[in-house]
């Protein structure tokens, strides 16, 4: 394969070889589902629309938006307590058995059966993409999914097309309700490519700190409150179109299968529409016409939809109105949807967008279905001019699109002043004059922060080449900004900076060398492996020690072969910021047989040295320095570089660590960090070492432990803790917490002095710990979040809020725990 070929292919799929365990079954369950799914979709239509005709459909889009808000809330509420890979087996079972069900009681069944299926069709669709998409995110980390939900999107439209095409061809053979079982088997192969995958252990649980409800947030924000309205009048509008379609479908096809076969077929070839558009057009009208223009494609097409079931009667009618809502509402239009949340703070955004998502294209619905019953009832109104509903509401929509495009230049531009853009998200073409000209201002200013922030994004997002505004940053005063500079114009520049860049490999920051480096290899033509091997054999250390920290971090495996024992050796004995740099040099290079200087650097006199000596160990995993870094843990200097490195080992390491932290005559310290290492390994062994441990454990020791115990708890839920065992140590720290109180209370009775006070105060800090271990104990056999928010009411001085506490307390607590508790936390003291 040539080079160019194959580097074309990596940027079109760009996945790992130890990705393609997760990446190929994933993507191929969402092709079986999506496939099932558009089996299922023109059979509930056809089914319906035979049973009812279109004047119930109003009816059931209705019950879908009310049932499906209900859903919707059900769901996130299981995800939260129940562990995925059990929630996502006994979903698809249930649902397996919910198609042989309708199977069954589908062709002898009453009206009930159809309505029932119609609605459940919906469900299963919400119901089964959400734990998928669950499943998929918490799989990857943001850097893995930016590189490969493309991917899993393209296998979902490739099993729509399919399941339309399928339909087509077979419906009229096997029959429409056959179809089901069609569907319990491309479920069931989804569920054992599922069952392949687990979810990733440095997937965390975060928890959401809502200062505001979901409401307040979007009234709070011009551009929020725009989107919400034109949300809901584009489902109003698809409402609209959606009957008008199905009533043409309906009159055109008179038998159920050939509605089945036409149903199957038009998805099928929408959707390849969808997923051509979206591969060859929606990325150049975003960057040629920018994201307001791409939002007016939506609300015009529908307009013109509308006017076509307006003056052209007919099946052609209906189709161009469907294209209009199913072609471009998932492609051009969702996508400039997303841009439009990137200025949108994180927190407000993670509150707010499945609201806007579920809950109002839910509502909206449901008031388009409510519309089209007033009017095609008491009034009277033909299904085709209801299509002055739609391009009133059309009208409006559009008005409002102008207003969305300046709210969101506005917000783009404070988010740019906040550092709000998480660079993760950031999949955007910045191509817009505003959003240049917003840029611009940003690099011009006296925030260093902020400038370095302008230049992350320039970087991380593909547009127009943007070198002029870059260029002068080059000399900028800060190392920071200089070294972004260089980053952003390996995007936006070409080979005529290269005397610019030149000059910066004499500068006085290692990373900016190397960063000048990386792009002269780059961007100028000719042999960039020879031009590589006259960096690493520069006369100027500075400019060698760069060439070397170049190739280890971007360098192919011909360069990295250049880098010799020799160079290391030489470069070792230079000052502290070039042995600190080939210590990290090492990490990235990872060879064995330049271990030895790895161990050379981790006894270096300067601390930064070591530091990155503990940072490569960490990347390279080498288990022969894990007694070394254990030892690193009793120093403070280095413990929580020893405690991340550490970490980075991973489960193989566990009961190494498990060793060090029973090792009664290890330093205390070091044994008191362990447990925060063990916390960071999300796996049962983790639980079950410190659980043992804690049985057993000093009380120098408890606090860590279960403090550690607690964070597992709170972040990965799915893990299981002992529930005997913690029910014993609480009983234990209850008994310690009323000897302490009868301590106090006797002392309390002695006479008073220095000493005395003295004492008191050690007893009652002592007395607060015992008692915060007692709610950390509690937080391991109920919600973490309730109980330790009960615990703050519990200890405070406010005598409403305790109050509130114990009886929230005594709503949650079981009777035996209730029974031993309650003596004292009614009456804590709070002093």
């Amino acid at each position: 394969m040539s080079p160019t070929l194959k580097k074309t292919l990596t940027r079109l799929v760009d996945v790992r070889r130890e990705e393609l365990g997760r990446v190929l079954p994933l993507t191929a369950a969402f092709a079986l589902f999506m496939a099932s799914l558009y089996v299922l979709k023109p059979a509930r239509n056809a089914l319906f629309l035979n049973r009812f005709g279109v004047g119930q459909l109003p009816y059931v889009l209705l019950l879908v938006a009310l049932v499906g808000g209900v859903a919707a809330g059900i769901n996130t509420r299981f995800a939260r307590s129940v562990r995925l890979d059990r929630m996502i087996l006994g979903t698809f079972l249930v649902l397996m058995a919910n198609l042989l069900i309708f199977r069954a009681i589908l062709p002898r069944g009453g009206p009930w059966a159809v309505y029932a299926f119609y609605v459940w069709v919906n469900l299963y669709g919400l119901t089964a993409a959400s734990l998928l998409w669950l499943l998929t995110n918490s799989t990857f980390n943001p850097r893995e999914a930016r590189r490969l939900f493309g991917l899993i999107g393209t296998g979902s439209i490739v099993g729509v097309i399919l399941g339309g095409l399928f339909t087509r061809q077979v419906v009229e053979t096997v029959g429409t309700e056959n179809l089901l079982l069609v569907c319990v088997g491309l479920l069931g192969v989804c569920l054992l490519l599922v069952r392949r995958v687990r979810p990733g252990a440095g997937a965390s649980h975060r928890e959401e700190e809502a200062s505001d409800g979901v409401l307040a947030s979007i009234a709070r924000f011009d551009l929020l409150r725009l989107l919400g309205i034109t949300a809901g009048l584009a489902a109003v509008v698809a409402t609209v179109a959606d009957v008008q379609f199905n009533d043409i479908a309906n009159r055109a096809f008179p038998t159920k299968d050939a509605k089945t076969a036409f149903f199957g077929e038009f998805f099928a070839c929408l959707n390849a529409f969808v997923f051509l558009f979206q591969l060859l057009l929606t990325p150049r009208i975003l960057r040629s016409l920018g994201v307001g223009a791409a939002l007016l494609f939506l609300p015009l097409s529908l307009a013109l939809g509308s006017l076509s079931v307006l003056l052209i009667p007919g099946l052609w009618g209906g189709i161009l109105v469907k294209v209009g809502d199913g072609g471009f509402r998932h492609s051009i239009h969702k996508s400039a949807a997303e841009i439009l949340f990137l200025p949108v703070p994180p927190g407000v955004k993670q509150r707010t967008k499945m609201f806007m998502d579920v809950t109002v294209d839910n509502l909206a619905s449901g008031l388009g279905a409510l519309l089209v019953l007033l009017l095609t009832g008491p009034l009277g109104v033909a299904y085709r001019h209801l299509s002055l509903l739609s391009l009133g509401a059309i009208a409006v929509w559009v008005v409002l699109t102008f207003r969305v495009r300046r709210a969101y230049v506005d917000a783009f531009r404070k988010a740019i002043e906040r550092r709000d853009i998480d660079l993760n998200d950031l999949r955007m073409n910045i191509s817009e004059a505003s959003n240049v000209e917003a840029l611009r201002t940003a690099l011009g200013s006296p925030n260093e922060r902020q400038v370095v922030y302008a230049l992350d994004m320039l970087a991380s997002a593909k547009g127009p080449k943007l070198a002029p505004l870059i260029r002068p940053l080059l000399k900028h005063p800060s190392p920071a900004v200089r070294r972004s500079a260089v980053r952003a114009l390996q995007v936006h520049g070409d080979e005529t900076l290269a005397p610019d860049v030149e000059a910066l490999i004499q500068d006085e920051d290692p990373e900016v060398r190397m960063e000048a480096i990386q792009f002269l290899c780059r961007m100028r033509g000719g042999d960039p492996l020879k031009r590589m091997k006259g960096y690493l054999e520069h006369p100027d250390f500075r400019v060698q020690s760069a060439a070397v920290g170049c190739v280890a971090a971007f360098g192919a495996p011909e360069e990295k072969a250049l880098i010799d024992e020799r160079m290391i050796r030489a470069l070792l004995s230079r000052p502290e910021e070039i042995r600190a740099q080939i210590a990290r040099v090492l990490g990235a290079l990872n060879r064995p047989d330049l271990r030895g200087y790895l161990w050379q650097v981790t006894e270096d006199p300067s601390s930064s040295v070591v530091r990155q000596a503990i940072e490569s160990v960490g990347q390279i995993r080498d288990r022969e320095f894990v007694p070394w870094l254990l030892t690193r843990l009793s120093d403070k200097r280095y413990r929580s570089d020893a405690r991340r490195a550490l970490v980075a080992f991973g489960p193989p390491i566990l009961n190494t660590l498990n060793d060090a932290l029973t090792d009664e005559t290890a330093d205390l310290s070091l044994r008191r960090s362990i447990p925060r290492v063990l916390s960071e390994i999300p796996v049962q062994q983790s639980v079950d070492l410190l659980m043992a441990s804690l049985e057993r454990a000093s009380l120098p020791l408890k606090h860590p432990l279960i403090k550690a115990l607690n964070k597992l708890r709170a972040r990965h839920p799915a893990l299981r803790f002992d529930g005997g065992k913690v029910d014993a140590l609480l009983i234990e720290e209850t008994r310690s917490y009323c000897e302490i109180l009868q301590i106090l209370h006797a002392h309390r009775e002695a006479r008073d002095g220095a000493a005395a006070r003295l004492l008191r105060k050690a007893l009652a800090e002592k007395r607060d710990q015992n008692l915060e271990r007692i709610f950390r104990l509690l937080g391991l056999r109920y919600p973490p979040r309730d109980i330790f928010n009960a615990y703050r009411g519990v200890v405070s001085e406010n005598p409403a809020a305790h109050a509130n506490a114990v009886e929230f307390l005594d709503n949650v607590l079981d009777r035996d725990k209730k029974r031993y508790l309650f003596p004292f936390l009614e009456q804590v003291p709070t002093e």
